[in-house]
């Protein structure tokens, strides 16, 4: 399925023992916190990179994370 919307660095799960910062994808109908397929589920320098841009990705939802199996940088959005 595709999803679009700007990468963003937030806290997710506040309140519990999971709490942590995350790399999440805002969309209208909120955040998904992002994985990206064979990248590392704790700190991924791929997707830092994509933090404060607009893309457009494939993936699917899993458990509250989008693993995102392709992407790219949605250059209009960023103008």
């Amino acid at each position: 399925m595709e999803y679009r919307g700007r990468v963003a660095r937030q806290r997710v799960s506040a309140g519990s023992k999971n709490e942590h910062e995350a790399v999440v994808l805002m969309t209208p109908q909120g955040p998904l916190k992002l994985r990206r397929v064979g990248g590392n589920p704790f700190h991924d320098a791929e997707l830092e990179k994509l933090v404060g841009q607009s893309i457009r990705c494939d993936g699917e939802l899993h458990g509250g994370q989008l693993l995102m199996s392709r992407w790219s940088v949605d250059s209009a959005a960023n103008e």
